[in-house]
């Protein structure tokens, strides 16, 4: 169900996918008061992903931040483990654009420098 930072969920019956690309990350980045944890933080994270898998296949996205809002309420009342909304932070923390700003921000060399030092004699 997870791959490469996509991942499909169903809002309102109808089935929509995140993808965690750099411009998810920069729309989520783009919506005000936004946490590092919290409800706020996966309706972010959702809309964001969301946002990416439409401008990935260049379509109009089919949800509004306000259907995101009301699905992640309605998600977010159970237990946090096992749930789809788990899945969602699991595929982000797990996408290649998660992991490449993670090295950068710990100041680890891209995967192309690392080839590059390998290669290099």
């Amino acid at each position: 169900m997870t791959q490469n930072g996509y991942i499909e969920i169903e809002i309102s019956g109808r089935k929509t996918g995140l993808k965690f690309n750099m411009y998810a990350i920069e729309r989520m980045g783009e919506i005000k008061g936004v946490p590092v944890s919290g409800v706020r933080y996966i309706t972010a994270l959702v809309y964001g992903g969301i946002l990416g898998n439409a401008y990935a296949k260049q379509v109009e996205p089919e949800f509004t931040f306000e259907d995101v809002l009301e699905w992640v309420d309605e998600n977010s009342g159970g237990a946090f483990e096992g749930s789809i909304l788990e899945k969602i932070k699991d595929t982000f923390i797990n996408s290649n654009v998660y992991q490449h700003t993670i090295n950068r921000a710990n100041g680890e060399p891209s995967e192309d420098a690392k080839k590059k030092m390998i290669a290099t004699p």
